[in-house]
């Protein structure tokens, strides 16, 4: 008999390193990272691939945006889990999990 393992959505799995500040581990960071976001289904926050739903006007609509407004604070969550403090401050009032990520990246790979 087998028991199913718990998967916990709001935590990365501790082969993710803590991001460098100098980026010196960017290409094992970005793809753990990469790797476990994926993993939890929320890759596509990152990516820009699931945008903001529109204003809401019927009761479908609004709980689509609950929805999308949960998954975008979890990965916003999961990101700032593993970057230096001072990057999460320096990225904390971009608008979106995306913005964020495009912002970390641009700066790691041009280092």
């Amino acid at each position: 008999m087998s028991t199913a393992v718990p998967v916990t959505t709001d935590t990365l799995p501790s082969n993710v390193p803590k991001f460098d500040i100098k980026g010196t581990n960017w290409a094992i960071f970005s793809l753990r990272f990469q790797v476990a976001v994926e993993a939890k289904e929320l890759w596509r926050f990152f990516d820009g691939s699931c945008p903001r739903p529109a204003s809401p006007v019927s009761a479908t609509e609004v709980t689509a945006l609950e929805k999308w407004r949960k998954n975008e604070n979890l990965a916003k969550h999961l990101l700032t889990q593993r970057i230096p403090d001072s990057t999460a401050l320096r990225i904390r009032n971009f608008d979106s999990v995306a913005s964020m990520w495009a912002e970390i990246v641009r700066e790691y790979t041009e280092k």
